[in-house]
């Protein structure tokens, strides 16, 4: 069995992942370094607390007078447990954290898929792609008074890993049995006279012989 040569395929996906990459590289940079920078800031708070936790304790207790209000036991069972008080308050901190991070993540791939594509690089895909990657790109493309986006060209590039050009040239296939068929079958028209039924003739009392009808 020949099967289906793989050449185009292999020419579109570097030439799609290739102009994705170089459009993408500066957000993803910029992502990079704000993750990095959180988790550095985090750690630094984290080891703050940690370290600084018990003096800030007690210099609350003192400045507010609590120590001598609950009295030596309380005040050492606070001093004991503090440690989970602030491992409670680095775990608050780093949940907050994440819950920054994958809002911004959100934000920024959505802003991502929706930049405009250069026309230097439609003009190379246009150039460079094979027929069915061009094929995929219309379809892809459906609203053509905007511009191309990262977006679609991302979907076009998972379109054509999918099998997508096949799909697409079946449904073309398809659609021109089904016009063939159109074209070649008899036409009705609306309109043509209805045969009427010849009744025998009636006699001389305008009465008609019984036929098997009436």
């Amino acid at each position: 069995m020949n099967r289906p040569s793989t050449t185009p395929l292999q020419k579109d996906t570097p030439l799609l992942g290739g102009i994705l990459l170089r459009l993408a590289l500066p957000r993803l940079l910029t992502r990079l370094v704000i993750i990095l920078a959180a988790i550095a800031l985090v750690n630094y708070c984290a080891n703050s607390i940690l370290q600084s936790g018990k003096a800030w304790l007690d210099f609350v207790l003192k400045l507010t007078g609590l120590s001598e209000i609950l009295g030596k036991t309380v005040i050492d069972s606070v001093i004991q447990y503090q440690k989970y008080f602030w491992w409670f308050v680095i775990l608050i901190l780093i949940l907050i954290t994440i819950s920054g991070l994958i809002s911004y993540l959100r934000s920024s791939l959505k802003r991502g898929r929706a930049a405009l594509v250069p026309l230097s690089d439609v003009r190379k895909l246009c150039a460079q792609l094979s027929p069915e990657g061009l094929d995929i790109l219309n379809w892809v493309w459906k609203d053509q008074t905007q511009p191309v986006t990262v977006g679609i060209l991302q979907t076009v590039l998972s379109q054509r890993s999918s099998g997508r050009a096949r799909k697409l040239a079946l449904a073309r296939a398809q659609q021109l049995e089904l016009q063939s068929a159109l074209q070649s079958r008899p036409v009705n028209h609306p309109n043509a006279p209805v045969p009427t039924r010849v009744l025998p003739p009636a006699n001389d009392a305008g009465q008609r012989e019984p036929t098997l009808l009436a």
